[in-house]
């Protein structure tokens, strides 16, 4: 007697196939997240930090600090501006910064 309900072998292999696949999207997308979050964590702590070191400048009218700390912020700002591509298993995620 043979049952009906039993796949064939071709079958089974394609939805171990397809398991994997699903397995391996939800890696991916748990890793695109953690890439994200943490280019734009480094993006703001850094342009945080720029600002506030920027102002204090000011307040000590340090004008050679002041230029500097500007065009750190200049280089950062243009090194962000066209956004980050993050790659992973495959898929991408393109992130923008303001």
């Amino acid at each position: 007697m043979s049952n009906q309900f039993a796949m064939d072998n071709e079958v089974l292999k394609q939805l171990e196939i397809i398991k994997k696949l699903q397995k391996r999207s939800q890696a991916a997308v748990y890793s695109l997240y953690a890439q994200a979050v943490l280019e734009y964590s480094l993006y703001y702590n850094k342009k945080d930090q720029l600002l506030e070191a920027i102002d204090e400048s000011l307040v000590s009218k340090d004008k050679e600090r002041f230029m500097t700390l500007t065009n750190e912020y200049k280089i950062l700002k243009e090194e962000y501006k066209s956004g980050k591509t993050i790659y992973d298993y495959g898929f991408k995620l393109h992130l923008t910064f303001q």
